[in-house]
């Protein structure tokens, strides 16, 4: 059957005016990563990466400590909700007032606005939560069937966001939207969930996983933005 690690981004610059790229700790977060793979020799006969720089600098990342691995192929079905647009159309709705420059303050805000939007009460949005999830769900029964049925075992990475992968699981185990967005909010920068796939069906073996960060001189490099 195939082996399908889902790895979440390294730490991306929440704050600043491009979250979406890589800060020092997310490059080191996918180097090791990288050398992780390279010490359990984990050859990926596939990957698959979202669309962000922040899933590309990942897979680069860890690419050059792990140099056999394919090029990937680029699917914006693994991007992430547009949190930010989410954010803004969700304050004016609300008479509490958030410090989004807080990142504490940001994530309750963004849990409630997560809520809300499966709950189609954030107007004014480009994708619906329906429309989010389709598109993640559609994005993997592809993964899973691409190598079918004559390649129906074998190893794929993909790179993508926090939301996505929680998606996958929520699909996966069938968890309620509640259970979703508190797995959303709890994923590790450059976190590993791990599924075994066959004829098309999935099913969870590892969920949120860093094991190139559990040394005691790394475990200042485990991160949630």
């Amino acid at each position: 059957m195939l082996e399908i690690s889902v790895v979440r981004h390294g730490q991306a610059a929440f704050g600043t005016d491009d979250y979406d790229r890589l800060t020092e700790v997310g490059w080191e977060q996918s180097r090791l990563l990288g050398e992780y793979f390279a010490n359990c020799q984990t050859r990926f006969d596939a990957v698959y990466i979202g669309a962000m720089r922040r899933h590309r600098e990942t897979f680069v990342g860890l690419r050059d400590v792990l140099p056999d691995t394919p090029d990937p192929e680029v699917l914006p079905g693994l991007n992430e909700y547009d949190f930010h647009r989410l954010a803004e159309a969700y304050l004016p709705t609300q008479d509490r007032v958030y410090d989004m420059a807080d990142s504490r303050d940001f994530y309750r805000c963004l849990r409630a606005a997560l809520m809300a939007w499966s709950r189609d009460e954030v107007p004014g949005l480009d994708e619906s939560w329906q429309q989010f999830e389709q598109r993640v769900r559609a994005t993997m029964g592809r993964i899973g069937e691409a190598r079918a049925p004559f390649f129906d075992q074998g190893r794929i990475l993909v790179v993508t966001s926090g939301g996505a992968s929680s998606a996958i699981l929520r699909n996966v185990l069938g968890v309620d939207v509640a259970t979703m967005v508190n797995l959303n909010l709890q994923a590790k920068n450059s976190g590993i969930s791990t599924y075994f796939c066959k004829n098309g069906r999935f099913q969870l073996n590892a969920f949120n996983g860093v094991p190139h960060l559990e040394k005691p001189q790394d475990r200042h490099l485990i991160t949630y933005t």
